[in-house]
């Protein structure tokens, strides 16, 4: 065997390796943690969209309330219900930046509290957000609804799996290129 083929098998064989290892870096990076949302929905007796923990007499959970959850990517939505308690949850939510919508039945009541919430579900805010509470009052669709402001921060963060995989595989296509270079120069 010629010293170049030698040559040729050593750095497939590490080219090989190095694919690997970059395969094994994003699948080990691609299983984030998953967070928790909760909440409840409350009657908003007064209208003044405090509902939890205030005191007033009848500001009580409301069941059957659609909650629905897009994350910040806009590739996952989700429609849960309020149970029976007024409460609701999404258990393994993934890491993004979440809009919450309370939707009630829209003849019988309307939102109070800001509508829709944007929740951060991220390891640096933290994975489990609790307290994701809404005030719906009785009125229906003659009301009158002040829409709150919509839009939460962007996030720009290339994985770090991404940007290792992309470097290796310019790397791999190079060195690629130069043993065909290297095949052709001998050969010929």
């Amino acid at each position: 065997m010629k010293f170049w083929q030698q040559k040729t098998i050593v750095l497939t064989l590490i080219t090989v390796i190095g694919l690997l290892l970059a395969v094994a870096t994003v699948a080990a990076q691609s299983t984030e943690t998953q967070g928790k949302l909760a909440g409840a929905v409350y009657t908003d007796v007064n209208g003044d969209g405090v509902c939890v923990g205030t005191g007033v007499a009848g500001e009580n959970p409301v069941p059957g309330v659609e909650i629905v959850f897009v994350s910040s990517d806009k590739a996952t939505v989700i429609s849960l219900t309020t149970g029976s308690d007024g409460t609701y949850g999404l258990a393994a939510a993934g890491q993004s930046i979440w809009e919450v919508t309370a939707r009630p039945d829209a003849s019988k009541w309307i939102v109070t509290s800001k509508n829709p919430l944007y929740v951060p579900v991220l390891p640096d805010t933290g994975l489990v957000q609790t307290d994701v509470n809404f005030c719906i009052s009785q009125g229906g669709a003659n009301a009158v609804i002040v829409l709150p402001q919509s839009g939460a921060a962007a996030t720009n963060n290339l994985p770090m799996g991404v940007l290792v995989t992309a470097v290796l595989g310019v790397l791999i296509v190079l060195a690629g290129v130069a043993l065909e270079w290297r095949r052709r120069k001998v050969a010929g």
